[in-house]
């Protein structure tokens, strides 16, 4: 029993493929000889030529069917991603010895298990366990795992987990816990899910088994995706099923929800599967990351599981590009939903959130997604400024509810800020000069400033949902107002003397510590103004800063009609969301 083989994956594939065409030509030329032959009667000279040709289409079909099986086999035994030559000794020498071995082993589990079904005894289960033993080593070949499961069928096969749980594991009820699932890994329900795999990926099981995700328990499909690495179809339907169910579905719902953590596990251990489900399946996806499912799990590593998996699924390189754009596009439709309780609410805050840092740390590579949506928004006449597909029908107020979720996180909004820096930066307004007499330049700077202060006025909108400390938000709201001036400053006003530079650096720390100073006294009540008269405060500081740059460093004044003009150009639209965060903050 047995064979030691050695194949090229690719090389192999490349082969089948050219065994079909074969296939597929004789498949076209026989109905035209069998039509000539019985045309010719006879006369036909070349009758041995068609038994040939019948031959050789059944050659190739079964050379197929062998190598395909090989390369299946020998890809899942070898623990190895290398590419070229793999090597490995095959468990059996050709798919009619495994599929006989299967049926041989499945009998031998049946009648343990019914053995153990008339004595239940420690003895008896031992028995099964015996039993199931036999499969070591042989489930990683596709054609004696579909040919076990065939013989089991899913009722035994869910018994025989099942009946481990009961055996080995009675205290977990809503999935296993971890302990609990490295034991497992090492029993028989390690070999069952192993099998399962080999079976599911090479499509060879029938329909009930893929049935069986609609009926079979939450901790039976969450046991068979921990222990073994599902293909990303079952896992999706699994993970699909599973969140659709009702929240109290489980007999025991006020125990911990290990199901949920094992799915996420799952889930991070295939980031492209998670990629697609999340572009895919919004509805379930909100389930997944909804405030209170989140909460009330009762396993405060599932968090931390989700957002390493998230992590997997939304970085840069993870999937396609459009793939990746839609799956970010579902978690900001769900964590920034109108009545989303990430934003307030019953549950307090997410203050300790890895999942806000996990989505602040990411988030960089669609930030520009974001302004171009806010700055459609802002000025809707303003050309070639409003995102594109699929970005376009993401609601900015959606946008701010997100920014706000991820900013009750002081790490996840430290870290979202300085996200915003470095986009402003690379976004480079100074490409073109704002008072630059060609007309196309002052419109593509207008374009850049309307980006820049779009995702500003975001990082403003978001800030009415972060539960800071007034001093805290003083200091965050002022930052964000300085970003484009800033920038602006530094790019148009160029100092290569560090005692300059840092004047300069002291001047605009002034500008941002009168900022702060209006703001905290608006929030203590110490001014009779208004929230619009603060905010117009602010921003003429803006101006005020600008202005006193420039003539700090020997620049030409601006005239009246330039002041207005840069004015808005720096704001970036900006009061409207200043405002309402000062009234949102001040009450």
């Amino acid at each position: 029993m047995g064979e030691f083989v050695g194949i090229d994956p690719l090389g192999a594939e490349k082969l089948i493929r050219q065994m079909e065409m074969g296939k597929d030509i004789l498949g076209r030329t026989r109905p035209g000889i069998e039509a000539a032959i019985a045309e010719a009667g006879e006369e036909w000279a070349g009758r041995e030529g068609v038994t040939a040709m019948h031959r050789t289409w059944a050659f190739f079909h079964e050379s197929q069917q062998d190598l395909k099986w090989r390369v299946e086999t020998l890809k899942r035994i070898v623990p190895t991603q290398q590419k070229g030559m793999l090597t490995g000794t095959l468990p059996f020498s050709s798919q009619a010895e495994a599929a006989q071995a299967a049926k041989k082993d499945a009998a031998a589990i049946v009648e343990a298990l019914k053995h153990h079904d008339q004595y239940l005894s420690g003895q008896s289960w031992n028995e099964v366990e015996k039993a199931l033993a036999a499969l070591k080593g042989r489930t990683g070949d596709p054609a004696y795992a579909a040919a076990l499961l065939a013989a089991l069928g899913p009722e035994t096969f869910q018994k025989l987990l099942r009946d481990w749980m009961n055996t080995l594991a009675a205290g977990d009820r809503r999935g296993l816990s971890p302990d609990a699932l490295k034991r497992a890994d090492a029993a028989s329900p390690g070999l069952l899910a192993e099998a399962f795999a080999s079976a599911e990926r090479s499509g060879r099981l029938g329909n009930e088994w893929q049935k069986m995700v609609e009926t079979a328990p939450s901790d039976i499909l969450t046991t068979l995706i921990g222990l073994a690495p599902q293909s990303g179809t079952f896992l999706n339907k699994v993970a699909s099923n599973l969140l659709n169910r009702p929240p109290n579905s489980d007999a025991y719902p006020t125990d911990p929800n290990w199901n949920l953590y094992n799915l996420a596990k799952a889930f991070a251990a295939n980031p492209e599967a998670f990629q697609r489900f999340l572009a895919e399946h919004r509805k379930e996806s909100g389930v997944l990351l909804d405030a209170y499912t989140i909460r009330s799990t009762g396993v405060p590593a599932y968090e931390e599981a989700l957002a390493d998996a998230l992590h997997g699924a939304l970085k840069p390189g993870t999937g396609t590009d459009n793939v990746r754009d839609q799956a970010w596009l579902s978690v900001i439709n769900s964590i920034g939903a109108e009545h989303s309780l990430w934003v307030g609410g019953s549950l307090g805050t997410f203050a300790d959130s890895p999942i806000s840092r996990m989505l602040a740390q990411d988030i960089r590579p669609i930030l520009d997604h974001l302004a171009r949506g806010q700055a459609q928004r802002n000025s809707p006449d303003l050309p070639h400024v409003g995102a594109r597909p699929p970005w376009d029908k993401l609601d900015p107020a959606v946008s701010a509810r997100f920014m706000g979720a991820l900013m009750q996180d002081p790490i996840a909004a430290d870290t979202l800020a300085k996200a915003a820096k470095e986009y402003i930066k690379e976004l480079d307004m100074g490409r073109f000069h704002p008072l630059d007499p060609d007309l196309y330049k002052r419109e593509a700077h207008m374009n850049l400033a309307a980006r820049t202060g779009a995702l500003t006025n975001l990082l403003l909108s978001g800030a009415t949902y972060a539960e800071w400390s007034d001093d805290e938000y003083a200091e965050q709201i002022a930052g964000y107002m300085l970003m484009p001036v800033d920038y602006f400053n530094n790019k148009y006003l160029p100092i290569n003397s560090a005692l300059v530079s840092t004047g300069k650096d002291k001047v605009l720390d002034d500008f941002k510590d009168v900022m702060k100073d209006m703001i905290t006294d608006y929030l203590d009540k110490k001014t009779p103004g208004t929230a619009e008269d603060v905010a117009n405060k602010l921003v003429e500081q803006q101006v005020a800063f600008l202005v006193q740059s420039l003539k700090a460093h020997g620049q030409p004044p601006l005239s009246a009609s330039d002041r207005e003009m840069m004015r808005d150009a720096i704001k970036g639209r900006l009061l409207s969301a200043l405002t309402d965060a000062l009234k949102r903050r001040g009450g």
